[in-house]
């Protein structure tokens, strides 16, 4: 599983076409846009609030985010840079936890987030304050 999840990271990072564009930095590869202004570094926040901030939120006369999987925020990790392990072309961005909306199988209090010290993944209980960055489909 882990050999499976290295080649789809390094496959996504080779693929990955990022371009800023107002608050927001638009994979073209994947389609999506990601928010990255300074609240990405701001909001610390419980997992039922990120959902609700995502869904609430409006960028750049947006208003379609949410709060991404964790497979969509494993696209922007660059396992070659550390602290952060954050794609280039991001602005905005700390070696932080950040909460994805993908639920734990083994357990619907907790969900999965990554951490962009490393670019690790994890899964938490719902009840910690972790960072936010939302996304829209492009």
């Amino acid at each position: 599983m882990k050999v499976l999840m290295l080649v789809v990271l390094v496959v996504t990072f080779l693929a990955a076409d990022l371009q800023k564009v107002g608050s927001s930095v638009v994979d073209t590869a994947h389609k999506l846009v990601w928010q990255d202004n300074a609240d990405v570094e701001q909001k610390e926040l419980l997992y039922s609030e990120a959902k609700k901030y995502c869904e609430e939120f409006v960028l750049d006369k947006h208003d379609d985010w949410r709060l991404p999987s964790v497979y969509e925020l494993q696209s922007i990790v660059d396992l070659t840079q550390y602290d952060p392990a954050l794609q280039r072309g991001f602005h905005f961005g700390l070696s932080k936890n950040y909460w994805s909306s993908t639920l734990y199988a083994d357990d619907t209090t907790r969900a999965w987030f990554v951490d962009f010290k490393s670019g690790s993944m994890d899964h938490s209980r719902h009840s910690y304050d972790f960072y936010v960055r939302c996304v829209r489909e492009e």
